[in-house]
C-alpha cells in the first residue's frame, strides 16, 4: 500500500508534489490544532475535579466542627416557633388583615425548599397604595416574629400618582425543621 502511494507520488509533477504537501501540512496544522484544544480542555477539566474533591475532602474532615455548629444552631431555634408554609401564609394573612391592608395586598403562593434539616419556605406579597404609617406598622409586626419570620427582599416604588403612598414588594422568609432530623 506505501508502496503504491509512493509510486503515485513519484509520477506526479513539481508543482503537484508542493501542493500535495501543502495539504498535508494543512490537514496536519487543523488536527494538531484540535488534539491540543482537546488535551487543554482535557487538562481543565482535571484541575477543575482535582479542586473539587480537594474541597469536599476539607468539608467531609470538618464534619464533627459542623456537626457541633448544627447542634449549637439548633439548641437555639424551638421547633415550636418555627412556621410551615401553610403557618408562613396563615400568619401573614393575619397580620394584613390586622393593620387592615387586605384590599392593597395582593399574595403569591408559599414556595418551599427542603433540605436533610429544615424546610425553607419563601412568600412573595405586593402591597399597593401604602401609606408609610401602614408599612412601618407591617414591618414592625413581622419583626416580632424574627428570626422565625423575616423579611428578606423588600423593593419600595413610590406611586406616581400620589406621593404620600408607595408601592411595596416584599419577600419573606420562614423556616420549619424537619422532624426526623431533630
Amino acid at each position: 500500500m506505501i508502496q503504491a502511494l509512493l509510486k503515485i507520488y513519484q509520477q506526479r509533477s513539481l508543482r503537484e508534489k508542493f501542493l500535495l504537501q501543502g495539504f498535508i501540512l494543512v490537514l496536519f496544522v487543523i488536527w494538531s490544532q484540535s488534539f491540543l484544544g482537546k488535551v487543554t480542555s482535557w487538562n481543565n477539566q482535571r484541575q477543575s475535579t482535582s479542586i473539587e474533591l480537594m474541597t469536599q475532602q476539607q468539608w467531609l474532615n470538618r464534619e464533627s466542627q459542623y456537626a457541633k455548629d448544627l447542634a449549637i444552631a439548633l439548641e437555639k431555634v424551638e421547633p415550636s416557633k418555627t412556621f410551615s408554609a401553610a403557618q408562613l401564609s396563615g400568619q401573614v394573612d393575619a397580620l394584613i388583615r390586622e393593620i387592615q391592608l387586605e384590599g392593597k395586598t395582593d399574595i403569591d403562593p408559599v414556595q418551599t425548599r427542603t433540605s436533610e434539616i429544615y424546610n425553607d419556605h419563601i412568600m412573595r406579597l405586593r402591597l399597593k397604595n401604602v401609606s408609610v404609617q401602614e408599612f412601618i406598622k407591617l414591618n414592625d409586626r413581622l419583626k416580632t416574629f424574627s428570626p422565625y419570620i423575616a423579611p428578606t427582599s423588600i423593593r419600595i416604588t413610590k406611586n406616581q400618582r400620589r406621593p404620600q403612598e408607595m408601592n411595596i414588594r416584599f419577600e419573606i422568609n420562614s423556616f420549619d425543621l424537619n422532624q426526623q432530623s431533630i
